[in-house]
């Protein structure tokens, strides 16, 4: 594997801690080669990424990325193998999270806010106020883990993978002034939200409750695998599956979910996660 590859895969993908946050041991190669193709009896479909579709084909724990990947799934070692020419950093994304769910890791859409009491998920549709709330609770001294790519553990600790988080000038001017300073460095991404470097810092905490913005409540049972599922798209591999669905059954039951207010954020969050991590 050419050492510039390594090295974007190291940013995005890893947290910077010198032991893995898995609890477990499992071994996830990456290698550069050939394949074989899909056999007839593989199921195809059209995949929807961020900048653009992917023809994927499944078969079992077997996936065909375009023509530039190949995955082989297993709960306990996956083998992701790049053709010669290299693939899209969407594609790399799309493998490494069906090898991520197959160990039995769930991604959210969420922000993920901590504290020394855990982590809050904050969920909801595109809109509904997530990258405000990250704002405004950084300015109240809680730590950021993540604005919308988080990932929850088999042991039920949480952690997060975002290196940047985009806001909209207006919002940053009432909640992060101090991050509105303009230079060379600075970017913009499609919608014209202003792309900031966000710091993680590499830890992984227990996941304490889930709020869901804009719901109307109650969350009942069936709501709340509803949300789950919402929050975390359907796996491709036959062991994602497995492990995904084992992982809702899970937390729909040991965790706190409940509707919120952008509003009432600010005083949920303390009483959930007592402290901030540093004060």
């Amino acid at each position: 594997m050419p050492g510039d590859w390594m090295d974007v895969l190291r940013r995005d993908w890893g947290l910077g801690c010198a032991a893995p946050v898995d609890a477990g041991e499992r071994q996830l190669e990456v290698r550069v080669g050939d394949w074989s193709l899909a056999p007839p009896a593989a199921t195809g479909r059209q995949v929807v990424l961020p900048d653009g579709v992917a023809r994927v084909q499944v078969l079992g724990d077997e996936l065909w990325l375009e023509d530039r990947l190949h995955v082989r799934l297993g709960e306990r070692r996956s083998v992701l193998t790049c053709a010669p020419q290299g693939a899209a950093p969407d594609l790399w994304a799309l493998a490494f999270t069906e090898a991520h769910r197959a160990a039995g890791w769930v991604p959210l859409h969420a922000a993920l806010i901590a504290g020394r009491g855990g982590v809050v998920a904050i969920t909801g549709p595109s809109g509904a106020g997530k990258t405000t709330a990250c704002l405004r609770l950084r300015a109240a001294g809680w730590t950021v883990l993540a604005e919308d790519r988080a990932w929850i553990g088999p042991d039920d600790r949480a952690a997060g993978l975002d290196r940047t988080l985009r806001a909209l000038d207006d919002s940053l001017a009432r909640f992060a002034p101090e991050l509105l300073l303009d230079g060379p460095g600075v970017t913009r991404d499609a919608r014209g939200k202003r792309v900031l470097p966000l710091t993680v810092p590499p830890v992984s905490l227990p996941l304490t409750a889930v709020l869901l913005l804009g719901h109307p409540g109650p969350l009942g049972p069936a709501d709340r695998v509803r949300e789950f599922w919402q929050a975390t798209g359907v796996p491709m591999g036959a062991s994602g599956q497995r492990a995904v669905s084992a992982a809702a059954q899970r937390l729909v039951r040991t965790v706190l979910w409940r509707p919120a207010g952008r509003e009432q954020l600010l005083s949920l969050v303390p009483d959930l996660l007592g402290a901030p991590l540093q004060e």
